[in-house]
């Protein structure tokens, strides 16, 4: 269901000269893929564009910033300059933001684009519908209405090569928060989009080559501790909890960790993975991922536990200073599965 207008977003991106772009922290191919398409339009209009990311784009991804034409910054890579707008890019909750979420608060004006149901709405503008497989699909019907995709009525200023940049970032928004279109939240509007973005961008497999097929040594050494350790404490309900001391014997960062909670929801009779590792900075902190069929709406445990995201793929953070409580969180978040897939 679609929260707020299309016209509201425009007129604020018509009317501001200096745009600051802010996908969410740990960003993904979807926050930068349609950071990167709405950068590289609104700069080919003559905007000021300034994407700030909280960490360096992930090597998987560093494709990007050459394919759109945009260059991502850290956080440290702007300026203290208040911005006439600032708009948040797939984020679902202020926290979100990290530590640039003062450079959003002291824009001129706010926007938020997402398509996370379960979030928080910390901005004055929202743009969201839940029914997006993808923020980059609500970031193709916003530019669209502004004359991307529009054949020979674009506006003189969208050339074919802007076109080209900006299709290929949408499309890789798509692929990376689809699995490749293979989860239950793509629609016939994302092959739709999915297609346009295809005809303009030219061959784009190399993305799901980058994002999904291609591994690191590290990742594979990994592996022989996740199959290892994974366990079931009920029949449908996977669980993998990695310490620090485990990755850093595989030589293995958090980027070699992406794809495993698919692995526990993937297997046979499973209905529910749990997947929780430790923070890359905080002490006591543990990320975790969650993903389900369609039996249990994951999301909703998530946003019970301070995180948010989707009905099949959502994450949230577990507090503990120690082993035993770590274990303590665990059995929590695991009844909170367990009484989800009973419902």
């Amino acid at each position: 269901m679609l929260t707020g207008r299309f016209e509201d977003i425009i007129k604020l991106l018509e009317q501001a000269e200096r745009v600051l772009l802010l996908p969410h922290l740990h960003a993904d191919g979807d926050a930068l893929g349609s950071c990167g398409a709405l950068a590289a339009f609104l700069k080919a209009s003559g905007k000021q564009v300034t994407v700030l990311t909280e960490e360096p784009v992930e090597p998987k991804l560093d494709f990007l910033p050459g394919l759109c034409g945009v260059e991502f910054l850290p956080t440290e890579g702007t300026t203290a300059e208040p911005y006439d707008l600032a708009v948040a890019i797939d984020s679902s909750a202020p926290d979100r933001l990290g530590a640039r979420f003062p450079l959003y608060e002291a824009a001129t004006a706010r926007a938020r684009i997402d398509h996370h149901a379960a979030g928080t709405d910390f901005s004055p503008v929202t743009l969201l519908d839940n029914e997006w497989s993808a923020t980059a699909e609500g970031i193709y019907l916003l530019l669209h209405r502004m004359g991307f995709d529009r054949g020979v009525d674009r506006p003189g200023w969208l050339t074919a090569e802007v076109e080209k940049a900006v299709a290929g970032a949408i499309y890789t928004g798509l692929v990376t928060d689809t699995g490749c279109f293979a989860f239950s939240n793509v629609t016939a509007q994302t092959h739709l989009i999915a297609s346009r973005a295809r005809m303009l961008a030219g061959n784009m497999s190399f993305v799901s080559h980058r994002v999904y097929e291609v591994r690191s040594r590290a990742y594979t050494r990994l592996m022989r501790t996740v199959y290892g350790k994974m366990y079931y404490p009920q029949p449908d309900i996977a669980v993998l909890c990695l310490t620090r001391a485990e990755m850093d014997a595989a030589g293995a960062t958090d980027v070699d960790t992406d794809g495993i909670s698919n692995i526990l929801r993937d297997i046979e009779g499973v209905h529910a993975g749990i997947f929780v590792k430790p923070d890359r900075t905080e002490s006591g902190v543990y990320r975790v991922s969650l993903r389900s069929d369609e039996y249990v709406n994951v999301a909703l445990i998530a946003k019970a536990f301070g995180g948010g995201g989707h009905v099949c793929a959502a994450g949230c953070s577990l507090f503990a200073a120690d082993d035993a409580a770590l274990a303590s969180e665990v059995a929590r978040l695991v009844d909170a599965v367990r009484a989800g897939i009973a419902q």
